[in-house]
Formats: structure tokens, sequence, C-alpha cells
């Protein structure tokens, strides 16, 4: 379901607690459940998802942060991932055990991990979270039907759920650093894209084939992340995502992307994060501005069970 980062082999807990500190992804979905929380008067216990948690250092972030910043709230993460994807390294799941029992040893991470098969229902009782979340996940995974049948079934019925992705209109292919690579389906033309743009520089073919000791030759790098793109990639348009949204019964927005890329631009000058955001803009205002990010990198969507339409 997710390409998620690993732990380098040999990193410690500590470097790797220090080094999320650094993530503005991580930061802004932090924001997003503060603000939710505030708006929802929500108290313990706390559940939240993280759908696709790859390394656990969302889960880790998320576990840290909201116990110091809600006080008399003690959140309860739980996480998991697919085993039967081919982008995985087999051993990460084990990494993430270690990586977050060394961060929280309190915590028996055995009982809030799990790892399934792509197309299996969620492990977890319907109702069950107030959020679920995801960090770059939805863009990989395979049965969006299936995603979001489970999102709606685990969630409480006040529960929203929090998702940081890029769409399809995205400009910039950021797991092959390739402009607009995901929007071409035809095989061949895909993997001729891939070896004119590898032949003037761009992408990732040249810090590939070091790696490879420069065996790894042009083909082999084209047909195989050809293939990857194929494969391990799903990108959504913003009407596939409301249809879904709906099928499924319910609610679309996306209200926080804007302060995902305010928080980024306060980085960059030096200012504090906000830790909690103010009300959302016009629906209106969040359309105009949606167009832009959704071409420059991931938005931020937000699901909701909530239904007042009573007969």
């Amino acid at each position: 379901m997710s390409v998620s980062r690993q732990a380098t082999p040999g990193t410690t807990p500590s470097a790797i607690a220090t080094r999320m500190k650094t993530s503005m992804t991580h930061r802004h979905i932090g924001a997003v459940l503060n603000t939710e929380i505030t708006k929802r008067s929500l108290g313990s216990p706390l559940r939240i998802l993280d759908m696709g948690c790859g390394n656990g250092y969302l889960i880790a972030y998320l576990q840290r942060e909201l116990s110091r910043e809600r006080t008399g709230i003690e959140p309860e993460m739980y996480g998991f991932d697919v085993d039967d994807s081919a982008v995985q390294d087999p051993a990460f799941f084990a990494e993430t055990l270690r990586f977050l029992a060394g961060e929280f040893s309190s915590i028996d991470w055995s009982t809030r991990l799990a790892t399934l098969k792509t197309s299996d229902e969620w492990p977890y009782p319907d109702g069950f979270f107030d959020f679920v979340v995801s960090n770059q996940v939805m863009e990989h995974v395979r049965d969006h039907d299936l995603a979001f049948a489970q999102i709606r079934r685990v969630l409480k019925d006040s529960g929203i759920s929090v998702h940081l992705f890029p769409l399809k209109y995205v400009l910039y292919e950021t797991h092959l650093n390739l402009p607009c690579v995901h929007w071409i389906s035809n095989s061949d033309l895909l993997v001729s894209y891939i070896k004119g743009c590898s032949r003037i520089g761009l992408g990732n073919f040249k810090s590939h084939r070091l790696r490879s000791g420069n065996t790894l030759t042009l083909d082999e790098y084209a047909a195989k992340h050809a293939d990857y793109m194929t494969y391990e990639t799903n990108y959504l348009s913003m009407r596939q995502l409301y249809e879904l949204a709906k099928r499924h019964r319910m609610r679309c927005s996306f209200r926080y992307t804007g302060g995902f890329y305010t928080n980024k631009l306060r980085s960059i000058l030096g200012s504090p994060l906000r830790r909690e955001y103010a009300p959302h803009t016009s629906a209106f205002v969040e359309r105009l501005g949606l167009f832009l990010y959704a071409l420059v990198a991931s938005v931020t969507v937000v699901l909701e069970k909530d239904n007042l339409y009573i007969r």
C-alpha cells in the first residue's frame, strides 16, 4: 500500500527522532489533528490509525506531539502496512517495531501494529478510531474502493480521515523525479520517455547506476521503473476522489491544503509554525487555491462520516 522511507540500518532511535522533527508533512498532519480535536472537544482514549505506516516515523511523531500538546489526552496510536508490495524491504516491519519500542518502551507495539495483504480487510472493529491518517500513501493504493470502505467502517460516526498525497495533476512525479511521467499509460511510450529523460540527465538513473557499481543499463532501468509506475502507483483525479467518497457515504473536502503551504512558507521565512489551524477559508477561495496546490505537490484530503440529514 505504501512506499515508505525505511530507517537506515544502524541508525539509533534518538537520531531518527531528531530527523523526524524536520518533517513538514508530519507537522502538518499533527496540526490538522490538533485543530479537529479542539473543534470536536475530543478526549481520551484518542485512537488514531496510520494507514500504510511504513517506518513508523509518523506514529512516533503523533504519539509524542499529541501527548505534549493535549493535556489530559493520551493518544492511542495504531498502524498497519502491507507485506505483499514489491517495493518494501522484507525486514521493514521488524525495523518499525524495533524503532517504536526504542522510542516508547511502555507500549506493546506488537498489539498496535499489523501487516496484511493488499486485498485484506483491516483487522479492527467497526467504529473504533477517532482518526485515520496517511502520509504519501494514497497514490500507491491498488484498490481505492476497498480502502475507502475500510476507512468508513473503522471510523467512529464522528470520526474523520486525513490524507496527504499528490493527485494525478501534479506536474513533477517525485518517485522517479521526472515531470509528468505518471500521466503515461502506454507501456512502450513510458519506457521510451524514461530513457529519453535519463539521457539528458533527468531522473534517478545516474544514482541507481552508481549504486549498482555501474552495471545497470539504461534499458534495464527504464523497463523496471516503467513497471514501477504501472503497478506500484495509482494516482487519483479530484473527480475520482469525490466519486469514491460519495459511493462510500463520506463527505470529502480539501480544507487544510492551504495550511500545509502556509506552514511551508513560514518555515522558509523562519517564522514559528502553526500547531493548530484557524477556521478554514470559504469553499470558493479554497477551490481557487486548490488548482495551484494540486499542480505543485500534495493536497490534504479530509473524509468525514457525519450525515446530519434525517428524513
